[in-house]
C-alpha cells in the first residue's frame, strides 16, 4: 500500500513538471551550467525538448577547462578544436532561436590562429543564423579577426567583444537592430580611416574599455543614449573617438580622466574642428580623479563647462596619487580647485552627488566640503569607502566631521557605503 502511494506521488510531480510552461523551463535549465544542463536532458523526454531548444546557451570557463589541458600531439590548438567541435555539434542539432549565446574563453592559451579560426568563423556563422538577440565573446589571445556575419546579423540586439581585432565596415546594413555594443580589450585597427559612415540607428548604448585606436571604428549613430569610454588608448595624436560619432544625444557619460584627455584633445587640438563640441549630459562619471594634476583637473573643468544640463556627478578618486604624495593630509592647492569650483557653481541643476573610492585622506575631506559648499540644488550625497584603504577605526569620526559641513543645500541628505 505505502509503495502504491510512494508510486503515484513521483508521477504526480512528473505530471507537474511536464505541465510547466516551456519559458519556465528554458528559464530553468539556462540556469545550470551548460554540462549540468546537457546532462538533465537525458532524464525525460521533457528536458530533451527543452535541450533541443535552449535559448539561453553559455560557454564559459567552466565548460573550456571540461576539456583534458594536455593534448595528444601536445598542441593547444587540437584542445580548442575538441571545444568548438562540441559547441558546433550542440548547434547544428539546435532547433529553436537562440536568444543569448556566450561563448568566454578569457583564460590565456598559446594559439596557432590559423587552426583557430575557421572553426570560430563556422561556430559565429551558426549562432547568427539561429535569431540571436545577444552575444557575448572573449577570446583572450587577442588575435581573432571578427567575421562579418556578426555585423550583418539583423536580429542582434547587444553585442559584447571582448579581445577582438575590428576593422572599419564598409557595409551600409551592418546591425540594423542593435540597441546596445560593448568592447573590451579590442584593437580596432591601424589602417587609414574609412571614408565610409555606417549608422547604427537604433543604437543606445556604446562602451569602450581598455580599447586601441577606436578612432577607425567608423560608427554613426544619431540616437546615442548613452557612452562609457575607459582606460582606452590611440597611437595617433589628436585622434581618439570616432570621428564620425554624433555626442548631441548623449545623456550618459562615463569616461576616467586619462581618455577625458584625449576626448578633449580631439576636438581642441590644432587644425581640427570635427563638429561643434556641445554636450547634453546630464550624468557624468568621472574615474581617476586627481587632484594633484593640473592637467586632470583642467580637462575636468572643461568638461564640465560642456555640460549645462548635469544632474547627476559621480567622480571615483584616484588612489595611488595619495601614496606617492609627500604629506597625504595636506589641504587640495586652492588655485587647482578653484578652477573646477567656480564651474560647479553655475551647474544649478546639479542635485545628486556621488563620491567613490573614498579613504577619508585629509584632500578627499577637503574637496568634499568645497563642493557641499558652492551646490544649491543637491539633494542627494553618496560617499562610497574604499575597503582596504580607508580606515575604519576612525569611521565615526571622519563621518563626524562630513556632517558638520556647511552646505549651500539644507535639502541634501549624506549616506555612506
Amino acid at each position: 500500500m505505502s509503495r502504491s502511494v510512494v508510486h503515484q506521488h513521483h508521477a504526480g510531480d512528473g505530471d507537474r513538471i511536464s505541465q510547466l510552461p516551456a519559458e519556465i523551463l528554458d528559464h530553468i535549465m539556462g540556469l545550470l551550467p551548460i554540462e549540468q544542463a546537457a546532462k538533465t536532458a537525458v532524464l525525460s523526454r521533457v528536458w530533451r525538448d527543452v535541450w533541443s531548444s535552449l535559448s539561453r546557451l553559455c560557454f564559459d570557463d567552466n565548460f573550456f577547462r571540461i576539456f583534458p589541458k594536455k593534448c595528444p600531439r601536445g598542441i593547444k590548438c587540437v584542445t580548442i578544436y575538441s571545444c568548438f567541435y562540441v559547441i558546433n555539434n550542440i548547434l547544428l542539432h539546435h532547433k529553436g532561436s537562440i536568444r543569448k549565446f556566450v561563448c568566454l574563453r578569457s583564460w590565456p592559451v598559446t594559439l596557432d590562429v590559423r587552426c583557430e579560426s575557421p572553426a570560430t568563423d563556422k561556430l559565429l556563422m551558426l549562432v547568427t543564423g539561429q535569431g540571436v538577440e545577444e552575444i557575448k565573446l572573449c577570446f583572450v589571445n587577442g588575435k581573432y579577426k571578427l567575421p562579418d556575419c556578426i555585423f550583418s546579423c539583423s536580429t542582434l540586439r547587444i553585442l559584447h567583444l571582448e579581445w577582438f581585432y575590428i576593422e572599419p565596415q564598409s557595409s551600409a546594413g551592418i546591425l540594423p537592430n542593435a540597441t546596445s555594443l560593448s568592447f573590451k580589450c579590442c584593437d580596432f585597427g591601424t589602417r587609414g580611416l574609412s571614408s565610409y559612415v555606417v549608422d547604427v540607428l537604433k543604437l543606445e548604448n556604446l562602451s569602450f574599455m581598455y580599447c586601441t585606436n577606436l578612432f577607425h571604428f567608423n560608427i554613426g549613430a544619431r540616437n546615442l543614449y548613452s557612452l562609457t569610454i575607459n582606460h582606452c588608448f590611440s597611437r595617433k595624436t589628436g585622434n581618439f573617438i570616432p570621428v564620425n560619432l554624433n555626442l548631441s544625444s548623449i545623456s550618459v557619460l562615463d569616461i576616467d580622466s586619462y581618455s577625458l584627455q584625449g576626448f578633449l584633445g580631439q576636438y581642441t587640438s590644432k587644425g581640427l574642428s570635427l563638429q561643434p563640441f556641445a554636450l547634453n549630459v546630464e550624468r557624468l562619471k568621472l574615474s581617476e580623479f586627481c587632484f594633484q594634476d593640473d592637467a586632470r583637473i583642467s580637462a575636468f573643468v572643461c568638461l564640465l563647462c560642456k555640460c549645462p544640463k548635469l544632474s547627476h556627478l559621480e567622480i571615483g578618486f584616484e588612489d595611488v596619487v595619495f601614496t606617492l604624495a609627500g604629506d597625504i593630509n595636506k589641504r587640495v592647492d586652492s588655485g587647482l580647485l578653484e578652477k573646477l569650483l567656480s564651474v560647479v557653481r553655475t551647474h544649478k541643476l546639479l542635485s545628486s552627488l556621488k563620491l567613490s573610492s573614498f579613504t577619508g585622506l585629509r584632500p578627499q575631506m577637503h574637496f568634499i566640503e568645497e563642493m557641499l559648499a558652492c551646490l544649491p540644488s543637491l539633494e542627494e550625497v553618496v560617499i562610497i569607502c574604499l575597503p582596504h584603504r580607508f580606515d575604519w577605526n576612525k569611521k565615526c569620526d571622519i563621518f563626524e566631521e562630513i556632517s558638520h559641513f556647511t552646505g549651500a543645500s539644507h535639502k541634501a541628505k549624506i549616506a555612506y557605503r
